[in-house]
């Protein structure tokens, strides 16, 4: 015990004494090093853009459990210890358990050297969000089926066109008729192709023949077999042939990529730049998702094949997904990560809020989902994606990383800044999009997990009999709106090579009240179409980008490109709103276009809270583009507020534009050159030159440079001291 009270620690590096620090508690809260010794196990990497404390802060806002000074003569090692740690942005780490304690040296107002405050957290998780942020990257979890790709083998597309068959024999609208006349045809030319390559090891499509390509998969679910697969690809249509098991031609597979990811894959590494980390999330089977992963990442750009094992992570049947089990090798903290899925409700309600829900990957009952907006579904994300990390990083680089400077060793720790979380800027407002009918597809469109299992893994499984299923009594139906969905049923556990076995019985239970749904071509996709969908899916869905159940539009008010026209008068059944609003999606909408606009200038939308005047309306927001504000609303909400801002930014710009085209109109003639250029495929591209990434990060570390020597001149180091730097 010090002469002030309080516990008294002795301080080792190796077996090196160093010294005794006082251990000083910090608000309510004591801590105590075991056997009252301090013992440094190493020196942590040296942060080349983020000082220390920001980063421990970033990965456990409450991780300060004490701080450490000397009431006694300081012995010159204590002293080289602070000033290496304090010049050369390091910690000294103590290991405790499977945590870390990490020793920050800090600067002192008055001048009591050697002085440190003590953070603790998960062990090697400082060094990994360390390098992150020194490389401004974030880590982005996929899912597969149905959010990047749709996969079928022979079995599941014969289950589906005998469905679809039956369907079409029950159904007597002709607009339903050829609608799903339609999406059977697309299957039955899916399975010719399959069928094909498992025959022939070739296909022939538009009179040209493809023979397969013998690809080598670096690592399986094992990770130490040597695997050859016969594969074809088919890029002009986004579709890939692969077998999972190369020596069983009944596990021959056809896989659709969900257009666009290519353009999303190269945004995530542009000029070998990791923009993100890569994780993948499914409920698939491993070796299935292994290989889906491959096919999505042939040159393994994307997550190296030293990594691919647990970066893969495969979630039980009925269990719900977990970022803290994506990251249980400690290699990311939660808030610096963001989800790309179609569903939310399977993820943790705490990681909800950072999932970017997409529509669900239909290439067969709805292909023309893809195309009709103006946007693809995975550029949004991609824009999503792009907003989230530069929002990340600006509120990081320009605000988190000055105040957490500002800090000296006498502060206390309960006043901290809050760091930065992806889920503040994964607005929904950011997809600019609106869910369409896809998401409300009446039937999976993947393989049927029981089946592939027994192919698979070669048991004796029993497959589900669908015919058996198909043979039961149709009871018809006034309303198509009978018994809870078929596709909520089978969305309940998303279809994969290997997943849950649907029980007869209850498909039977389904199937007993079920009319047969109503379809509709590309040209009549709006006209009077209602599939059935369950209420808690679609709430689901619609509750990723911003739109609260009770406004949802039926599917059949959608027009082609999912945007509600008069949304309250196309059902008579309905009438207007609860709210009486004569269109409740338009505020949604209005941040759409006004982001959409902000990417078609290479500008991002930025919604800056400030003080509101009014005591009824308790959030006031500004919308800025380029750094100047076009807009201003406030509301009671955030996201009220936001959507005021936005309508009113609209309106001013519309003012602006018309004046530009007046003005432009007149000299277009004389300068015909002169025109407005467009984004490409709608993408909102950062800089990606060189040059400017190399400014950022040169900018960056200035900054971290310029904060540090701040704080040496406030701390006023003796000059011995500041001369003195120890490894």
């Amino acid at each position: 015990m010090s002469r002030l009270g309080f516990n008294k620690s002795t301080v080792y590096h190796g077996e090196t004494c160093l010294g005794e620090l006082d251990v000083i508690p910090t608000g309510n809260k004591s801590f105590q090093f075991p056997n009252n010794e301090i013992r440094i196990h190493h020196i942590s990497q040296m942060s080349e853009r983020c000082l220390p404390l920001s980063v421990l802060l970033t990965i456990s806002s409450s991780s300060v459990r004490c701080k450490l000074e000397s009431s006694s003569p300081v012995k010159q090692p204590l002293l080289d210890l602070h000033a290496a740690c304090f010049y050369e942005l390091k910690t000294a780490v103590v290991l405790i358990g499977d945590e870390e304690m990490h020793l920050v040296a800090m600067p002192s107002k008055l001048k009591r050297f050697p002085c440190f405050w003590c953070c603790l957290v998960p062990a090697r998780l400082y060094d990994a969000c360390l390098g992150m942020l020194n490389m401004r990257c974030l880590s982005i979890v996929f899912d597969l089926d149905e959010t990047l790709i749709v996969a079928n083998t022979m079995k599941s597309f014969e289950d589906r066109i005998e469905v679809l068959t039956g369907w079409i024999a029950q159904e007597s609208d002709p607009i339903r008729v050829a609608g799903m006349s339609s999406e059977l045809k697309r299957y039955v030319e899916d399975r010719a192709l399959l069928k094909q390559y498992a025959e022939n090891d070739a296909v022939t499509d538009n009179g040209l023949t493809y023979d397969v390509k013998l690809e080598e998969v670096p690592v399986n679910a094992v990770g130490n077999e040597r695997v050859i697969r016969p594969v074809i690809r088919l890029p002009d249509k986004n579709i890939v042939l692969t077998r999972i098991n190369p020596e069983i031609r009944d596990t021959s597979v056809l896989v659709r990529l969900r257009p666009a990811w290519e353009d999303l894959r190269s945004y995530l590494i542009a000029k070998g730049r990791k923009r993100f980390e890569v994780y993948i999330c499914t409920m698939a089977e491993r070796d299935y998702a292994l290989e889906m992963w491959r096919l999505l990442d042939p040159g393994t750009h994307l997550i190296s094949p030293k990594q691919l094992l647990n970066r893969v992570v495969c979630v039980k049947s009925g269990a719900r997904k977990s970022l803290l089990n994506v990251f249980q090798d400690r290699n990311c903290h939660p808030r610096m990560a963001m989800v790309i899925d179609d569903r939310l409700k399977v993820w943790e309600e705490k990681d909800q809020p950072r999932v970017h829900v997409v529509p669900a990957f239909t290439p067969y009952y709805a292909p023309q989902a893809e195309t009709a907006n103006a946007v693809p579904v995975l550029c949004v994300a991609r824009n999503v994606a792009c907003n989230v990390r530069g929002g990340f990083f600006k509120e990081f680089d320009e605000n988190y990383l000055r105040r957490v400077s500002e800090h000296f060793y006498e502060d206390e720790v309960l006043n901290l800044p809050s760091a930065p979380d992806v889920c503040s800027y994964l607005m929904p407002e950011d997809a600019s999009f609106v869910p369409n009918a896809s998401t409300s597809v009446p039937m999976a469109e993947g393989m049927n997990g029981s089946e592939v299992a027994h192919r698979l893994n070669l048991q004796d499984a029993r497959n589900v009999d669908l015919k058996s299923e198909r043979s039961q009594p149709v009871a018809p139906s006034a309303s198509i709106y009978a018994s809870p969905s078929f596709r909520s049923m089978i969305s309940s556990d998303k279809p994969s090579l290997l997943g849950p076995i649907q029980a007869p019985e209850i498909l039977n239970k389904q199937r007993a009240g079920y009319y047969p749904p109503s379809h509709g071509t590309a040209s009549s996709f709006s006209a009077g179409f209602q599939p059935l969908v369950s209420e808690a899916k679609r709430d689901e869905v619609f509750h990723g980008y911003g739109l609260p159940k009770k406004n949802l539009p039926q599917v059949g008010q959608l027009s082609d490109v999912g945007v509600a026209h008069n949304q309250p008068y196309l059902n008579n059944k309905r009438g207007p709103t609860d709210s009486g609003n004569s269109n409740p999606l338009q505020p949604s909408l209005s941040i759409g276009v006004l982001q959409e606009i902000g990417q078609r200038c290479g500008s991002r939308i930025e919604y800056r809270s400030i003080l509101s005047s009014s005591r009824e309306w308790q959030f006031s927001y500004e919308v800025l583009l380029t750094g100047e504000k076009v807009g201003f609303g406030m509301g009671k909400t955030r996201k009220d507020a936001q959507q005021q801002a936005a309508d009113n930014a609209l309106r001013g710009l519309a003012d602006k534009y018309v004046t530009f085209i007046i003005s432009r109109s007149e000299t277009a003639n004389k300068d015909p050159d002169n025109q407005l250029s467009e984004t490409e495929n709608g993408f909102l591209w950062e800089s990606d030159s060189d040059d400017s990434e190399g400014d950022e990060m040169r900018s960056s570390s200035s900054l971290a440079s310029q904060q540090v020597q701040k704080r040496v001149d406030s701390s006023r180091f003796p000059e011995p001291l500041k001369r003195n730097r120890v490894v």
